[in-house]
């Protein structure tokens, strides 16, 4: 009975997670360039169950149990990890000229006070000392540092990420990818943090355009609604051994 509650409360634990994956999945469905998450889980080793109390038990040598093998009992489940979702989202075009979408796989690389982090988020504005910025302040970096965009003339981004204003070079922006995206980790504010170092990216440049979240948000809320019922069901666990064993003190103890 005790294991039956242990049970039932890994299911608990690990659907609270998932509803905690999949509501910041659904606070996100019109971020731009945001990429949802999936909670992976693995059960716990299962445990053989044999009959007991038999007159032989063993093989003499005892290297053969001989005792009726019934079946084997879950010990429950938790969380493996958190998976991201890099499909590409829907793009839709803005006509903002500083906006930026990225076709293919490939991430912009931004200067943030904690270092260089990256993200597919392409919102970008020209702060009042002229250079190019995420919506959080933290400048777009190019080849030679970060962008800066001079004058108030018209710029122009090709699909190369070449930077020009007013016909004449800037730089060009720096779009990189990694060899293992599974090993980036989400920071917030729509940027990531890399453990392994970044290799230039094939992806193209749009201009005028926004990538949209990859969020599905019909399937987002039956997975919301299928993990509220894991969790109703594994309360419903808990209550019946809770019962079973008020039983086992309060009653049979009688007897």
């Amino acid at each position: 009975m005790i294991r039956g509650l242990y049970t039932a409360a890994s299911g608990l634990m690990a659907e609270m997670a998932r509803t905690d994956v999949i509501s910041n999945n659904l606070a996100n469905v019109n971020t731009a360039g945001f990429k949802k998450d999936r909670a992976i889980f693995r059960a716990f080793p299962e445990m053989d169950i044999y009959r007991i109390d038999d007159p032989a038990a063993s093989s003499p040598m005892g290297e053969v149990d001989l005792r009726p093998f019934i079946g084997v009992l879950g010990t429950g489940v938790m969380l493996d990890e958190i998976s991201t979702d890099f499909s590409p989202g829907p793009v839709k075009n803005t006509s903002n000229p500083l906006d930026l979408a990225l076709a293919g796989d490939g991430f912009f690389e931004v200067q943030t006070p904690a270092g260089v982090r990256y993200t597919r988020d392409g919102s970008f504005t020209r702060d009042q000392e002229g250079y190019l910025v995420t919506a959080e302040g933290y400048y777009v970096l190019g080849q030679n540092g970060p962008v800066r965009l001079p004058g108030d003339e018209d710029i122009s981004i090709n699909r190369r990420g070449e930077i020009f204003s007013g016909g004449a070079f800037v730089d060009r922006l720096m779009v990189v990818d990694f060899a293992d995206r599974r090993q980036l980790l989400k920071e917030g504010d729509n940027l990531y943090a890399a453990n392994q170092q970044p290799v230039p990216s094939a992806s193209e440049v749009i201009q005028g355009a926004l990538e949209s979240s990859n969020v599905n948000p019909i399937g987002e809320m039956v997975n919301l609604i299928t993990a509220f019922r894991a969790y109703e069901a594994s309360q419903k666990v808990v209550s019946a051994n809770d019962d079973t064993l008020n039983k086992a003190v309060n009653e049979i103890a009688r007897l």
